[in-house]
């Protein structure tokens, strides 16, 4: 008997809801919905319209790059918990997203929310104090998760260190927490 199951994409809600009653356990557990994966929030359509179906009987866990403001308006009332990447510009090499990310910031008030933001060898204390900034101006208590990069682009302990010191002097709670699923070699 096989464990998968194969469907064709894109998926009905209807059959979506009905794998996910399927993960149900029975008793005084929590069941957590957790979309995740690319960005769920490029599928905000979808969502809305599917989420009502399964919210009662799940908490809604989303992951998401922190860059979609008007999505997650969308999707606001319909998340429990959001986890918001911020994408430092010398840990990606990528242009910073700092604005998009205070929009974001700003579409998801109120609501449960930490921030994540993977670091290299690369990364400027800057980069991380402009975060414990940003986040800061909407609401000093939200959490920063600073995640270690691995492999070559590890960065010093000392280094997480120094980071975390730094972002404590801005926030609230800032945790230093690996990247569980590369230890556990998930894709």
């Amino acid at each position: 008997m096989s464990a998968f199951e194969q469907v064709l994409n894109p998926i009905a809600d209807h059959t979506l809801t009905e794998f996910c009653s399927r993960l149900i356990v029975p008793g005084p557990s929590h069941s957590t919905l957790s979309l995740t994966g690319g960005e769920p929030l490029l599928h905000s359509d979808f969502l809305r319209e599917w989420l009502p179906q399964v919210k009662g009987a799940f908490r809604i866990y989303l992951e998401t790059n922190g860059v979609r403001a008007d999505a997650m308006r969308d999707v606001r009332d319909l998340v429990d918990v959001i986890s918001m990447d911020f994408k430092l510009p010398s840990a990606t090499g990528l242009p910073p997203f700092w604005e998009e990310h205070k929009r974001f910031l700003s579409a998801a008030k109120g609501k449960t929310l930490f921030v994540k933001a993977v670091v290299t060898n690369d990364t400027s204390r800057d980069d991380v104090l402009t975060s414990a900034r940003i986040i800061a101006g909407f609401d000093a208590a939200i959490p920063l998760i600073i995640q270690p990069a691995g492999g070559a682009f590890a960065p010093e302990p000392n280094m997480l260190i120094e980071f975390q010191n730094a972002a404590l002097g801005i926030l609230a709670d800032v945790r230093v927490i690996p990247q569980v699923h590369k230890m556990l070699q998930v894709p």
